[in-house]
């Protein structure tokens, strides 16, 4: 095997930009005598100069000796891919111990399995191991906040590939979106997130394999749209699903009129929420995500001729069943699906002026007015006093 390569001096990544506490989980875990890194996304972040959101953390402790060196700071979670929590604070680090490739074998978890999708992923390896194993090259870089000298450590050319914004599995396209399936969203997510174009290999391989999102856990794919929703960057994601033919099988109403008109105004609220979270004018809300994803498709059934739609008898009936429809893919808990009805509710409310003033004592007014501003917003929509 190749040796590490250090492709940034460390000096480039000070160590002021790098949480104080993410700090402290390394250099407590150092002390006790083990490897620590900050690994992933918030290396890739750190490289281009953008303020990481999370830190994870690879280390060669197994979830075991992690909680002991933090006593009750850690706690150990998960089966399929254990690791531990660590609480700093209000801030919660995972902790993973190395990986090394499970064989054929190893990775099976259902009988008939062809042993390719990794049900199960707790054998232990070394740090090279570990970055072999990981799905893209640029998320696959190390780095230790505490040691100025050693840099970034890269085995695998993902600093070349995040300079030159590309998007490349470590390893055959196919085999690894074949262990997760998940992976050709978060493809998608790095798409749309960095503006990075997939590598020729990746790009055919994330449209021919894009039914197979529909092996993983409909709950894992709904807690990746919970994440994309409430970052500033929904727009361009679901457009990079939507190029590879993936939004179909993750919100098929939108996907299927996505070039439409309602389609159009979806995209254009999408675009207006995006630029408000950026901002920070806007709570990063899924509630009012997936709400306001539903206006331009209820507008189009409900509305007739004017804006969003008038309330009927009933109509709160009818938007309990079309938000169950439109995301009837995912097991939605019924205090959400409740939460996004009432936001969806309110809308036509803000249309008659002796309304609105009775609206702020609604628990959901705060959502419900996000939704309205962003549709008044994208819509050029101009409100009655």
């Amino acid at each position: 095997m190749n040796r590490a390569v250090k492709k940034q001096p460390a000096g480039k990544l000070l160590k002021s930009k790098v949480s104080k506490t993410a700090v402290r989980v390394v250099d407590t875990l150092k002390q006790a005598g083990f490897e620590a890194y900050i690994v992933g996304g918030a290396v890739r972040d750190l490289v281009l100069e953008r303020e990481p959101k999370d830190y994870d953390l690879a280390t060669n402790a197994t979830p075991e000796e992690v909680k002991q060196v933090f006593g009750r700071r850690a706690r150990i979670i998960g089966r399929r891919f254990r690791l531990a929590h660590v609480y700093m604070g209000r801030a919660v680090y995972e902790v993973s111990t190395f990986r090394r490739e499970p064989t054929m074998e190893e990775r099976k978890g259902r009988p008939g399995d062809n042993g390719l999708i990794v049900w199960r992923d707790n054998v232990y390896g070394t740090l090279e191991d570990d970055a072999r194993r990981r799905d893209f090259t640029v998320n696959a870089l190390y780095y230790d906040p505490t040691d100025r000298d050693r840099g970034i450590i890269d085995y695998c050319k993902g600093f070349n590939d995040l300079q030159q914004g590309i998007v490349r599995t470590i390893g055959d396209p196919y085999t690894r979106l074949a262990e997760d399936p998940v992976r050709i969203l978060r493809a998608c997510k790095l798409v749309g997130q960095y503006g990075f174009k997939p590598s020729k290999k990746l790009a055919r391989q994330l449209t021919a394999g894009a039914e197979s999102i529909c092996m993983s856990s409909m709950a894992r794919l709904l807690e990746e749209i919970y994440k994309i929703l409430k970052k500033p960057w929904s727009g361009p994601i679901f457009a990079a699903c939507q190029d590879v033919a993936l939004l179909q099988y993750l919100l098929p109403d939108l996907a299927a009129e996505w070039d439409n008109t309602t389609g159009g105004l979806a995209r254009d609220m999408l675009k207006v929420r995006d630029r408000r979270l950026a901002a920070g004018d806007l709570y990063p809300s899924r509630v009012t995500g997936m709400a306001m994803i539903m206006v331009p498709f209820l507008q189009h059934d409900l509305g007739h001729d004017g804006p969003l739609w008038r309330n009927f008898s009933g109509i709160d009936r009818v938007l309990a069943d079309r938000v169950r429809d439109f995301y009837g893919l995912y097991r939605i808990p019924r205090y959400s699906r409740a939460k996004i009805r009432d936001v969806l509710l309110l809308q036509s409310a803000f249309l008659q002026p002796r309304m609105r003033r009775r609206l702020t004592a609604h628990q959901e007014y705060s959502r419900a007015r996000d939704v309205f501003e962003v549709y008044v917003a994208a819509t050029g929509f101009e409100l009655s006093t």
